[in-house]
């Protein structure tokens, strides 16, 4: 279906106003018979609430990867920014078909986007995955239609690309960036606080073994291999694979993230299982593998000793019913363990140390905002940066990245932060770290 509008009622411009563009999630069943969500782009009479038009157009959301497909949150997040897209053609503008939009029609949109209704500005990351969406939307649908419709653009218009070589190792990456259409991002920003010091991870996980060690191995994973909340409770017994050299000595472990694990292919209960973002073998960083490989063996020993099925597809992480434990349990569990434990610990500690003064300001932004347990990734990123000083190339690939591109933006933008960190004991710098996903 071509048109993105079309009206029942003689008073097109009347009626546009009574309605809207929303995104309802479907359930549809899977290759492997597993249920998923899809959105689903839906025209509303918006007094009513009836479905005037079912538009069909959010087959256009992304490149139809499996990888995009079996992150339900990330498609429900673009059908949202198409959405807002789509009610200000519908609103502002008299286009009655996506082809008809110029690159004028997308810049008064990303103009709109820049201001709240009470004029504040909106965050800088809304901004900008918002236009990265649009013009991602823009691109499928002009590649597939390009050939019956009249198009107002072109695809060059839209993304550009730069051909960058590298030769060290004779090579050559091809870096795609969305048009800029001369629009620059809202200066607004908030950076979450994600910072987690390099010591504190340790007596993070000094507490998790003590008081949830089931999941300590999650954390552990987090840091030390950047796995995603949702990448950790996929992981299946048999998914860690420890790799050995001469007379059995480890010489590295792999995370088969390839698929999304088989106890939830069959889920069918309303609470979000977890999703893997980028179906990949992630693999331990170098420095860690010892720790991991540890963690690891006492983790399946202690699933063991509870009488919890260890075969090669059973989940790793089970909640105390036995069950696969979800990202919402995992993210809940990090959570009280920080606040009830780690937080009350460190406090101590740095009172018996004398050096509460030193970590006040770490501790008060705890208290005022929750890090998140994204916070071990992020840990992770400022490993590879500061102590194992790699480039942003080989950061992305540690971390199982898609794109080198927020990593380029990340490093540009926050060098002088970087260095300082790399210079100092971790002195806090509560702005350091951008959202990375």
């Amino acid at each position: 279906m071509n048109n993105v509008i079309q009206f029942p009622n003689s008073d097109v411009k009347e009626y546009r106003q009574k309605c809207c563009f929303m995104n309802r999630a479907v359930q549809v069943e899977g290759e492997g018979g597993e249920l998923q969500k899809y959105p689903c782009i839906v025209l509303y009479e918006e007094k009513t609430d009836i479905p005037i038009l079912y538009t069909g157009l959010e087959r256009y959301l992304c490149h139809l990867v499996k990888s995009e497909l079996l992150n339900g949150k990330t498609l429900s997040a673009k059908a949202y920014a198409i959405c807002h897209f789509l009610n200000y053609i519908l609103k502002e503008t008299e286009i009655n078909s996506l082809h008809e939009c110029t690159l004028e029609t997308v810049r008064g949109f990303l103009k709109s986007m820049k201001t709240r209704d009470d004029g504040t500005e909106y965050n800088k990351g809304t901004w900008l995955r918002y236009r990265d969406y649009v013009m991602d939307f823009l691109l499928m649908y002009y590649t597939y239609n390009r050939d019956t419709l009249p198009f107002q653009y072109v695809g060059e218009e839209l993304k550009s690309l730069t051909i960058v070589k590298d030769e060290k190792h004779h090579k050559k990456a091809t870096i795609v960036h969305n048009a800029s259409l001369h629009i620059s991002a809202p200066k607004t920003t908030h950076k979450k606080n994600r910072i987690l010091v390099d010591g504190y991870l340790d007596l993070l996980l000094y507490e998790a073994k003590k008081y949830e060690p089931d999941i300590a191995l999650g954390i552990a994973l987090g840091a030390y291999a950047g796995l995603r909340e949702g990448e950790v409770v996929n992981v299946t017994c048999g998914g860690i694979q420890t790799l050995r050299k001469g007379f059995g000595m480890v010489s590295g472990i792999e995370i088969d993230l390839t698929d999304k694990a088989p106890y939830f292919k069959i889920w069918n209960k309303k609470t979000d299982p977890g999703t893997i973002k980028k179906n990949r073998t992630q693999k331990v960083y170098n420095d860690f593998i010892s720790a991991i490989n540890d963690l690891h063996e006492y983790h399946v020993a202690l699933m063991e000793s509870r009488g919890f099925d260890t075969s090669k597809d059973a989940p790793l992480f089970v909640n105390r019913q036995g069950n696969p434990m979800t990202v919402q349990t995992y993210s809940d569990r990090v959570k009280k363990l920080f606040y009830e434990r780690f937080l009350p610990s460190l406090k101590r500690t740095c009172e018996l140390q004398g050096t509460y003064a030193d970590n006040a300001a770490f501790i008060e932004a705890y208290e005022a905002e929750y890090p998140g347990a994204h916070m071990f990734r992020h840990w992770f990123t400022m490993y590879l940066l500061t102590k194992a000083r790699l480039t942003s190339g080989e950061i992305m690939k540690w971390r199982g990245d898609s794109s080198q591109e927020s990593m380029n933006d990340y490093i540009h933008e926050n060098a002088d932060l970087i260095e300082i960190f790399r210079e100092s004991s971790y002195t806090f710098q509560s702005q350091i770290l951008e959202d990375i996903y």
